[in-house]
């Protein structure tokens, strides 16, 4: 089942910005060049198969999205060398902690079946909105439902890239009754269309982010 991978990472106060942007890129180029001797068909001509952002008003956090075409596909990834290189590096901007870093996978909830492209916006690499929304486990349908809705309203608009959103698979411990609908959505859907969702929320995580690489 094709997935979309949702990882966030706090980052240590004060790193310099160069050299934590040309990590990144290197980091990058070692997944894509893994990628096009293992699973080539999953990266395309003159993509990388990550994309990575920093949090929009302090650059505390990054995050990172990738389409797998399997959760099993993503673990093969993780358990390579080359995977090892690269968080080797990234790690030396991690904050520390063990709730440094969070990493799930999330199932399509509408159209597309995964994030396989940066999300920003389709004029600009202006910032774009984040949010996890919780709801109970019964639920799910009737969020679903909601948020269906409003992604064809958006396609009708010609808006049908403004936003995605992905159902969380892996749950964490204890909250096996709930389920997490994480959606994005660039700045020309307005905030008030998502009312509708936020409705149903036990909890709210909102951030915002600027792509980077």
């Amino acid at each position: 089942m094709p997935v979309t991978e949702f990882a966030i990472i706090k980052l240590r106060p004060n790193y310099d910005a160069l050299e934590f942007l040309e990590t990144l890129m290197t980091c990058q180029e070692i997944q894509d060049n893994w990628a096009r001797r293992n699973q080539p068909c999953n990266l395309a001509p003159g993509a990388n198969l990550s994309s990575m952002y920093t949090d929009a008003a302090d650059q505390s956090t990054l995050l990172i999205t990738a389409p797998w075409d399997s959760v099993e596909a993503h673990g093969e990834w993780i358990q390579s060398p080359e995977n090892r290189t690269a968080n080797g590096s990234l790690s030396e901007f991690a904050a520390p902690g063990c709730d440094s870093v969070l990493l799930f996978h999330m199932e399509p909830a509408g159209a597309r079946a995964q994030m396989r492209e940066a999300f920003q916006h389709k004029d600009s690499s202006d910032v774009f909105d984040v949010c996890r929304i919780t709801v109970a486990a019964e639920q799910r349908e009737a969020l679903q439902k909601r948020y269906r809705a409003l992604e064809d309203e958006l396609r009708a608009e010609g808006l049908e890239k403004s936003i995605w959103a992905g159902w969380r698979i892996e749950k964490p411990p204890g909250e096996e009754d709930k389920e997490d609908l994480i959606v994005f959505w660039t700045g020309d859907v307005p905030r008030k269309r998502l009312e509708g969702l936020a409705d149903l929320a036990l909890k709210k995580d909102h951030r915002r982010f600027r792509h980077v690489v």
